[in-house]
Protein backbone atom coordinates (compact mmCIF):
# COMPACT_ATOMS: atom_id res chain seq x y z
CA UNK A 1 0.00 0.00 0.00
CA UNK A 2 1.40 2.95 -1.09
CA UNK A 3 1.59 6.02 2.05
CA UNK A 4 0.81 9.82 1.69
CA UNK A 5 4.19 10.87 1.76
CA UNK A 6 2.43 14.42 3.25
CA UNK A 7 1.38 12.37 6.27
CA UNK A 8 3.87 10.90 8.96
CA UNK A 9 1.52 7.64 9.76
CA UNK A 10 0.05 8.61 12.76
CA UNK A 11 -3.47 7.74 14.16
CA UNK A 12 -6.67 9.80 13.49
CA UNK A 13 -6.48 12.33 16.34
CA UNK A 14 -9.43 15.24 15.28
CA UNK A 15 -11.47 16.41 12.83
CA UNK A 16 -9.11 17.58 10.67
CA UNK A 17 -7.61 13.73 10.24
CA UNK A 18 -10.90 13.68 9.39
CA UNK A 19 -11.69 15.70 7.37
CA UNK A 20 -8.20 14.66 4.99
CA UNK A 21 -9.77 10.88 5.05
CA UNK A 22 -13.34 12.04 4.31
CA UNK A 23 -12.16 14.67 1.23
CA UNK A 24 -9.79 12.11 -0.23
CA UNK A 25 -11.70 8.84 -0.08
CA UNK A 26 -14.84 11.00 -1.70
CA UNK A 27 -12.59 12.31 -4.06
CA UNK A 28 -11.77 8.38 -5.27
CA UNK A 29 -15.75 7.65 -4.91
CA UNK A 30 -16.60 10.50 -7.09
CA UNK A 31 -13.47 9.18 -9.79
CA UNK A 32 -14.79 5.65 -9.80
CA UNK A 33 -16.56 4.09 -12.78
CA UNK A 34 -19.33 2.90 -10.70
CA UNK A 35 -19.76 4.51 -7.62
CA UNK A 36 -19.14 8.36 -9.63
CA UNK A 37 -22.06 7.06 -11.43
CA UNK A 38 -24.21 6.54 -8.62
CA UNK A 39 -23.12 9.82 -6.78
CA UNK A 40 -22.42 12.23 -9.63
CA UNK A 41 -24.50 11.24 -12.17
CA UNK A 42 -27.57 9.42 -10.47
CA UNK A 43 -27.45 11.24 -7.39
CA UNK A 44 -26.17 14.44 -8.48
CA UNK A 45 -24.56 15.06 -4.98
CA UNK A 46 -23.19 18.74 -4.20
CA UNK A 47 -20.66 17.80 -2.72
CA UNK A 48 -19.71 21.08 -0.46
CA UNK A 49 -22.94 19.99 1.26
CA UNK A 50 -22.35 16.17 1.86
CA UNK A 51 -18.59 16.29 2.74
CA UNK A 52 -19.15 18.52 5.80
CA UNK A 53 -21.81 15.68 6.93
CA UNK A 54 -19.87 13.14 6.30
CA UNK A 55 -16.66 14.83 8.35
CA UNK A 56 -19.74 15.32 11.52
CA UNK A 57 -20.56 11.82 10.91
CA UNK A 58 -17.40 10.15 10.86
CA UNK A 59 -16.72 12.37 13.90
CA UNK A 60 -19.44 11.55 15.80
CA UNK A 61 -18.62 7.62 15.03
CA UNK A 62 -14.55 8.05 16.47
CA UNK A 63 -15.14 10.69 18.78
CA UNK A 64 -18.60 10.84 20.00
CA UNK A 65 -18.86 14.45 18.74
CA UNK A 66 -22.60 14.08 18.79
CA UNK A 67 -22.42 16.39 15.82
CA UNK A 68 -24.42 13.82 13.42
CA UNK A 69 -27.78 13.60 13.31
CA UNK A 70 -29.46 12.76 9.99
CA UNK A 71 -31.21 9.93 8.09
CA UNK A 72 -28.04 8.24 5.84
CA UNK A 73 -30.35 4.74 5.48
CA UNK A 74 -32.76 6.59 4.63
CA UNK A 75 -31.04 8.63 1.74
CA UNK A 76 -29.63 5.75 0.13
CA UNK A 77 -32.57 3.83 -0.39
CA UNK A 78 -33.95 5.49 -3.84
CA UNK A 79 -30.36 5.33 -5.28
CA UNK A 80 -29.35 2.05 -7.95
CA UNK A 81 -26.80 0.49 -5.63
CA UNK A 82 -25.79 -2.69 -6.61
CA UNK A 83 -24.90 -5.29 -4.00
CA UNK A 84 -21.29 -5.23 -5.19
CA UNK A 85 -20.93 -1.30 -4.68
CA UNK A 86 -20.34 -2.01 -1.13
CA UNK A 87 -17.53 -3.99 -1.77
CA UNK A 88 -16.37 -1.35 -4.09
CA UNK A 89 -16.40 1.50 -1.23
CA UNK A 90 -15.61 -0.34 1.44
CA UNK A 91 -12.26 -1.16 -0.57
CA UNK A 92 -12.02 2.69 -0.85
CA UNK A 93 -12.50 3.44 2.44
CA UNK A 94 -9.63 1.03 3.83
CA UNK A 95 -7.13 1.80 1.10
CA UNK A 96 -7.98 5.75 2.05
CA UNK A 97 -7.39 5.39 5.78
CA UNK A 98 -4.55 2.85 5.06
CA UNK A 99 -2.79 5.79 3.16
CA UNK A 100 -3.05 8.19 5.54
CA UNK A 101 -3.54 6.61 9.16
CA UNK A 102 -2.22 4.12 11.22
CA UNK A 103 -3.05 3.41 14.74
CA UNK A 104 -6.40 2.39 17.00
CA UNK A 105 -9.04 4.83 15.63
CA UNK A 106 -7.88 3.91 11.91
CA UNK A 107 -8.50 0.37 12.68
CA UNK A 108 -12.23 1.81 14.40
CA UNK A 109 -13.02 3.78 11.31
CA UNK A 110 -12.20 0.51 9.02
CA UNK A 111 -14.23 -1.54 11.57
CA UNK A 112 -17.06 1.01 11.78
CA UNK A 113 -17.04 1.30 7.91
CA UNK A 114 -17.66 -2.27 7.60
CA UNK A 115 -20.34 -2.36 9.96
CA UNK A 116 -22.25 0.53 8.22
CA UNK A 117 -21.37 -1.43 4.95
CA UNK A 118 -23.03 -4.88 6.17
CA UNK A 119 -25.52 -3.19 7.63
CA UNK A 120 -26.71 -0.78 4.80
CA UNK A 121 -26.68 -3.94 2.10
CA UNK A 122 -28.59 -6.08 4.94
CA UNK A 123 -31.13 -3.26 5.39
CA UNK A 124 -31.26 -2.97 1.45
CA UNK A 125 -31.65 -6.57 1.13
CA UNK A 126 -34.58 -6.68 3.84
CA UNK A 127 -36.30 -3.78 1.75
CA UNK A 128 -36.26 -5.48 -1.15
CA UNK A 129 -33.88 -3.98 -3.34
CA UNK A 130 -31.84 -6.88 -4.31
CA UNK A 131 -34.74 -9.54 -5.22
CA UNK A 132 -35.40 -7.92 -8.77
CA UNK A 133 -32.87 -9.92 -11.17
CA UNK A 134 -30.13 -7.25 -12.33
CA UNK A 135 -27.58 -7.43 -15.01
CA UNK A 136 -23.79 -5.71 -13.95
CA UNK A 137 -24.03 -1.98 -15.20
CA UNK A 138 -21.87 -1.04 -18.23
CA UNK A 139 -20.26 1.26 -16.03
CA UNK A 140 -18.56 -1.37 -13.57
Amino acid sequence: MQKNARYAMEDIKNDEDIKVFVHSFYDKVGKDKRLGYVFNDYADVNWNEHLPKMVDFWSNVLFRTGRYNGHAFRNHLPLPIQLGDFDRWLGLFEKTIDEYFEGPKAEQAKEMANRVAASFASRLQMAGKFDKATTPSSRE
